[in-house]
């Protein structure tokens, strides 16, 4: 079937098609689902957009991208932006050759490339999805990246719901297993939520939490505007509530079969008793019976050794994943040039590896 196919941008009302392929075809779909994208030009003021290829009336591969302009200074490019988000190429799991698939894969490459380099272009960057980490050859011909960066992605693939508790729990550590049943000695009850209140403990919270190691947080609009973009039945907020008082909490992002972990945050006085580890065991709980197969644990960077040990304790298995940033002679003379002032110019898009612009 090689060279039957169309790509071209997604069109309105092909929406309904193009999120059903991606719940059907990536383990992590949430990144280039409408709702998400919507949520990225909330909160990074970008613009999103999404290339389809088409064969015999059906979708069989896609890449999303954003980008943000800056007037008289350029534009940089994402797939995709914001917090540990993914983009790159999904292709549908239907029995194909891997000719085909490598074709379909190099043809929306090619066209991001064409979107990519027209005009005031400073820096694009492919953030690969886990799973295409083994097709780099494929990204790097096309793309021609001038630098790399790189992550590990952390999954933890969830157990049967039949003795979900006892499977759980083998996947884990057994350091955590004692964190994990310390919690549940502690009188902690959970509370899952939408209301404002959760979601004001949450954003402070984290503020402080962030503070507190000299962190980055997520500021306050981008949980509302998850509120305000991403329907109810996406968003798992829980409490855990000790007395009365909220001591930790958790938010997720479900979609497809997979579970998001976002944004844990927890009061410092409490942290003695667990409990975030309470939350964390009753979510995957939750998951679990609500038919959900892995827990995303997101992107940890190569020299966070506590983070990634936390992570793994709870069973999550090292899924590395590249960044691959393609950028013209006189973009990366204009980003040296920006330095001091991407982060302002461009919050929350990836515009190239710091160290590389002194």
């Amino acid at each position: 079937m090689t060279g039957s196919f169309q790509v071209r941008p997604l069109e309105e009302g092909e929406t309904p098609a193009y999120e059903e392929f991606l719940k059907e075809n990536s383990r992590l779909p949430l990144y280039g689902i409408p709702s998400f994208l919507r949520f990225l030009e909330a909160t990074t003021s970008c613009s999103t957009h999404v290339l389809v290829a088409w064969s015999d009336g059906a979708i069989v591969g896609a890449l999303p991208y954003a980008e943000l302009r800056r007037e008289g200074i350029g534009r940089i490019v994402n797939s995709l932006p914001w917090y540990g988000s993914h983009g790159s190429v999904t292709l549908c799991r239907a029995a194909r050759s891997r000719e085909d698939t490598d074709a379909i894969r190099r043809a929306l490459l090619s066209d991001f490339v064409a979107a990519a380099d027209s005009g005031d272009l400073l820096s694009a960057t492919m953030i690969l999805l886990p799973d295409e980490e083994g097709q780099i050859a494929s990204y790097d011909a096309v793309l021609q990246p001038i630098q790399k960066d790189a992550r590990i992605g952390q999954i933890t693939e969830l157990p049967p719901v039949d003795g979900a508790a006892d499977g759980l729990e083998l996947t884990f550590k057994q350091k955590t297993r004692n964190l994990v049943r310390k919690s549940l000695k502690q009188g902690f009850s959970e509370q899952v939520t939408d209301d404002d209140w959760a979601w004001k403990f949450l954003a402070e919270t984290h503020a402080e939490n962030m503070a507190a190691i000299g962190g980055k947080p997520k500021p306050e609009s981008h949980f509302r505007a998850m509120r305000e973009t991403l329907p109810p039945q996406m968003r798992r907020l829980s409490v855990c509530m000790s007395d009365g008082t909220p001591t930790a909490a958790l938010l997720l992002l479900l979609c497809g079969d997979t579970c998001e972990y976002i944004t844990p945050v927890i009061v410092k006085d409490f942290r003695p008793r667990q409990p975030l580890t309470f939350l964390i065991w009753m979510g995957m709980l939750d998951a679990i019976k609500s038919g959900y197969r892995r827990w995303n644990w997101g992107g940890t960077w190569h020299g966070q050794e506590n983070l990634h040990h936390f992570k793994a304790g709870f069973g999550a298995v090292d899924l590395p994943y590249s960044y691959l940033i393609r950028a013209p002679h006189e973009g990366v003379v204009k980003l040296k040039q920006l330095k001091s002032q991407l982060g302002t110019l461009f919050p929350n898009f990836y515009a190239y590896p710091y160290a590389k612009l002194d």
